[in-house]
Order: C-alpha cells, then sequence, then structure tokens
C-alpha cells in the first residue's frame, strides 16, 4: 500500500458507509486517539453516526492520513473481513498480530519523515508514550487479581489508549522493582491505581504521588487498602478518588478517565504559559 495513496470521492464515501455501517462511536474515538485527532473537534454524540463519520472521512482527507488510517484498520481489533470487499484495489492484508502490530504503530507515527532513514527519534517515542500509555497498577497475583486488572485495562483500550501492567514487562537486570515501575510511570500519559487490596501498588501509589503523576484511584465499594493515603487527594489536585460496584464499573473507569484528561488538559495549557520557551 503507497504511503501516500489517495481516495477519489466515490472512494470516500464507500470509506463513510464502512465506518458508519462497522464501527461504533466508541471505535471511531479510538482512532481519533491513535491517530493524534482531538475527537471534540470533529464528533459529537447528538448527530446521526453518519454526519460523524463524514465529519471523521474529511479531517483525514485533509490531514492526508488515508495510509494511516489504512493501516490501523487492518490491525487486529479494527479489521473487519468486508474492508477487503469494500476497497478491492487497495492491497489489503490479514490482522497483523503481535508483535507486528508494536512495528505496525511504529509505522503509523513514522510515515512521515521522522529522522534519518526513517527512524522514530527519542523525542518522538517519548511524545507518542505520554499521548497514548496509560499503566494499570494494583494488586497482580494470584491470577483473579491480575484479571481484574486486566478488565480494567480493556475498558482503557476501548478509549483509545494503550494500557501496560508491570508485572508483564520485561525485567532489566540493573533496575529495581521500584526503578521499573517508576520509568513506566514517568512515560504514561496518567495511571490508574486499583486500591481494593493491600499490596505492592501502596508504595507504588506514594511514589507516583511524590513525582505528580496524574492518577485515577480506584476502589471497589466497602474495599481498600489502606486509610494512610484516604485523603491524598484533598492536598493533590492530580489525584482522585472513584469507588465502583460490579453494575456500574465501566461507567465509572470511563468518567475517571474524562476527569483526567480534563486535569492534563488543564496542565498542560499552564505549562505552555509559565514556561516563555514553550
Amino acid at each position: 500500500m503507497d504511503s501516500h495513496f489517495s481516495l477519489d470521492y466515490s472512494q470516500q464515501d464507500k470509506l463513510i458507509d464502512f465506518l458508519n455501517q462497522y464501527y461504533s462511536l466508541e471505535d471511531l474515538y479510538s482512532l481519533c486517539r491513535l491517530l493524534e485527532l482531538n475527537k471534540d473537534d470533529i464528533m459529537t454524540q447528538y448527530v446521526p453516526k453518519r454526519i460523524n463519520c463524514e465529519r471523521f472521512v474529511e479531517v483525514i482527507k485533509q490531514r492526508e492520513y488515508y495510509y494511516r488510517l489504512f493501516l490501523l484498520l487492518q490491525t487486529e481489533k479494527f479489521y473487519r473481513e468486508t474492508l477487503i470487499v469494500y476497497f478491492p484495489n487497495v492491497n489489503i492484508t490479514k490482522p497483523k498480530k503481535t508483535p507486528e502490530l508494536e512495528e505496525l504503530g511504529r509505522k503509523v507515527y513514522s510515515s512521515s519523515s521522522i529522522g534519518n532513514e526513517g527512524q522514530v527519534t527519542h523525542e518522538i517515542w517519548i511524545e507518542q508514550c505520554k499521548k497514548s500509555t496509560v499503566l494499570i497498577l494494583g494488586k497482580d497475583s494470584p491470577d483473579e487479581y491480575m484479571k481484574e486488572l486486566e478488565e480494567i485495562g480493556k475498558v482503557v483500550q476501548e478509549r483509545g489508549y494503550n494500557p501496560i501492567f508491570i508485572k508483564k514487562q520485561a525485567e532489566v537486570d540493573i533496575s529495581s522493582n521500584e526503578e521499573k515501575m517508576l520509568t513506566y510511570a514517568s512515560l504514561s500519559r496518567f495511571i490508574i491505581i486499583e486500591k481494593s487490596y493491600a499490596a505492592g501498588q501502596i508504595d507504588e501509589a506514594k511514589i507516583c504521588a511524590i513525582n505528580r503523576f496524574p492518577a485515577i484511584w480506584l476502589r471497589r465499594e466497602g474495599h481498600g487498602d489502606t486509610w494512610m493515603q484516604g485523603d491524598y487527594e484533598a492536598d493533590f489536585k492530580f489525584i482522585k478518588n472513584f469507588c465502583y460496584d460490579e453494575n456500574n464499573k465501566n461507567d465509572v473507569i470511563k468518567s475517571a478517565i474524562e476527569w483526567v484528561e480534563e486535569f492534563i488538559d488543564t496542565k498542560r495549557e499552564y505549562l505552555n504559559n509559565i514556561y516563555p520557551w514553550r
């Protein structure tokens, strides 16, 4: 697939129809985030989905992002069998598998000229991490506790982020457990800490607070890891507690993400104003 290919008017209409028929509004939000587009500038839940699709495709056209979009549409999460039917003349392949997906993500972000020989620079790599990576901490053993964290990760991923779990990351032999966690926390856009059970995340929560990382603290109703940190949000405005039960867990997580994104936007505006070199 040519990295500079474009669609004619009839193909643009097909793309609108395809997105409207096979993708939810949440899917479109995820695509916006992965393409570094502000969904709020493009879409609204108060109009028919097709209109949102039309607006989305128009922005893709203006930014010349067709190549990036079609790369994403060939990943496991977004691939639909009818993609080949709608676009028989585009070199479509079956969904990319991990670790191909990781390489695909690199290609999406480096499809424009980035560095020499198409390599992603450290600056660009860090910038992309800070835009999409979410570190999820909490009690992760035995396996049933890790499954709870993974359920949170699924909701996070549906919102267009890339969730990571410390336990699943490879060890670096010169790093302590604390250094390993701090490395991933520093690269994350924000952190979610599941604080329903006493475990290592108690220490991790304090480390994150000291380093001023934006953090969502989740707690199952009637549970908690320690009262010693129960009042942190009174002094740290980048931390907020959210309680949930099994009936509203996903909705609470989504509300928490909306809160932290609003905080990040406010912080960005403040930093850009206060630092004269920006």
